[in-house]
């Protein structure tokens, strides 16, 4: 079945979407492009477009596919491997609206030239066991990772409860329950067009980025010494060695809200809440992304008050993690693509989102500033954003092998893009001082003690730079 075109206008009849989208064979479309007809609205084409047609062919070939799953960190299926059990993913963006799983206890063999005949049963959507959740994440996790906005992902679990990808299938053949899911998402996609561009002010935001602490010695100084595991300043739940009560990471966790350079403040002032906690010079803090192997930093960001989709979090990769590259420690690289890979989030209990590719931002205040600044300002407008150097598989590996003579000639037109935007000149104080640092070819130096250059006891200069 080829690339279908559908008028938004009449998106709004789900059983036409369904005459249209789905073949006399219950075969669903592979790519979905949306016309709008007189609507002055100059959204994206990338925002037009469910599954990219060029994507959809690329990963026809199979060695692609795994390729790409193996360049994000996803293990994919061989042909001898034996499965406890397979699990079929109705995947829709960020969503996994349906799945189902293989009856009995018998051991599959994927792959092979006679397989034995499976029998599947639904998971009922209550069910949040831990294989189940660890199964919806992957399944998402694949279909971003290929391109796709929707489709169908197989999933196995091997011995020892470890998951892989079976298949990822952008066309699949569909049962009457697939059907009237994947027409529902199809709907609701074109109803929340309009809704994807908001007013900047009208994105909360929130973070939780992290700092570990050493001592001159060279050993970790545990935060659990210093501070309770939750709080405004607390322990990341990772623990260290056998004891699991020791937690080496520290979080700020600041109070959300709109204004960017609140945020930053909030911040300031919860590393200065630590530094009474943490008094010595003996002690230093380190941020960034990999500042002592075996503890990986986040600098994760919280959003509400938007839309959350594949499209979101593929911008906020493009003209946020990609130009990050450009300054970070080279050792950072080893961060990814366990932790750092693209399209990384968490839903949050409170209706928004996590975003958890970007590495520890706490490196300086112009960073922090210049990031949080750029967050909101990508998230609120998006829809209007062009490029898309990720969508090439040579960006991909620039990126997660830290390639940062790939990356700085696209961060100049990606930053074209955003200056762009009307409402950039309500963020240039903190975002033009960023971009100048993203070009000066300098890198950030993941051993130096960010307390100096946050003017943080007890290496607080006559002024407080961050304010």
């Amino acid at each position: 079945m080829s690339s279908l075109t559908l008028p938004c206008r009449q998106c709004d009849d789900k059983q036409w979407i369904r005459s249209e989208a789905i073949s006399a064979e219950r075969v669903l479309s592979p790519s979905i492009r949306f016309e709008l007809s007189n609507e002055p609205i100059a959204f994206s084409e990338s925002m037009l477009v469910l599954n990219d047609e060029n994507v959809v062919e690329r990963i026809r070939k199979r060695e692609i596919k795994t390729g790409v799953l193996k360049l994000h960190g996803i293990s994919f299926a061989t042909a001898r491997m034996r499965l406890l059990r397979q699990y079929i993913v109705v995947v829709f963006q960020t969503e996994t609206p349906l799945m189902y799983r293989s009856k009995g206890s018998s051991v599959w063999l994927a792959q092979e030239k006679n397989p034995q005949r499976v029998t599947y049963e639904r998971v009922p959507l209550g069910e949040k066991n831990r294989e189940v959740k660890k199964v919806q994440q992957l399944a998402v996790r694949s279909l971003y990772a290929l391109g796709l906005d929707y489709g169908v992902v197989k999933v196995g679990t091997l011995p020892g409860r470890k998951l892989v990808v079976v298949d990822v299938i952008p066309d699949p053949r569909l049962n009457t329950q697939m059907e009237d899911v994947f027409v529902h998402e199809i709907y609701r996609y074109v109803q929340k067009l309009g809704e994807t561009a908001v007013k900047p002010e009208s994105v909360m935001l929130g973070a939780d980025p992290e700092f570990i602490m050493k001592h001159a010695s060279g050993q970790l100084a545990l935060a659990s010494q210093y501070f309770p595991r939750f709080g405004k300043v607390g322990c990341d739940e990772i623990w260290h060695g056998q004891n699991r009560a020791n937690k080496p990471l520290v979080e700020i966790r600041p109070q959300p809200t709109p204004e960017p350079r609140t945020l930053v403040v909030r911040i300031y002032q919860g590393l200065i809440t630590a530094a009474k906690k943490v008094k010595t010079a003996n002690v230093v803090w380190l941020a960034g992304g990999l500042p002592c192997a075996g503890y990986p930093l986040g600098g994760h960001i919280h959003f509400s008050g938007i839309v959350l989709n594949f499209k979101l979090l593929r911008a906020l990769d493009n003209y946020l993690a990609l130009p990050l590259v450009l300054v970070e420690d080279p050792n950072g690289v080893k961060r990814r693509p366990k932790y750092g890979y693209l399209g990384d989030f968490r839903h949050q209990f409170h209706g928004g989102f996590e975003y958890r590719t970007l590495p520890s931002w706490l490196i300086s205040p112009t960073v922090t500033k210049g990031v949080i600044a750029a967050a909101q300002l990508i998230a609120s407008r998006y829809p209007y954003l062009q490029s898309e150097p990720l969508k090439r598989l040579s960006v991909q590996r620039a990126y997660y092998q830290g390639i940062k003579t790939d990356i700085q000639p696209l961060v100049k037109t990606l930053w074209e893009d955003l200056r762009g935007l009307s409402e950039y000149p309500g963020y240039a104080k903190f975002l033009d001082p960023f971009y100048e640092y993203l070009m000066s070819g300098k890198t950030w130096d993941e051993q130096k003690d960010i307390r100096k250059v946050w003017n943080i006891p007890p290496y607080r200069g006559p002024r407080k730079t961050a304010r």
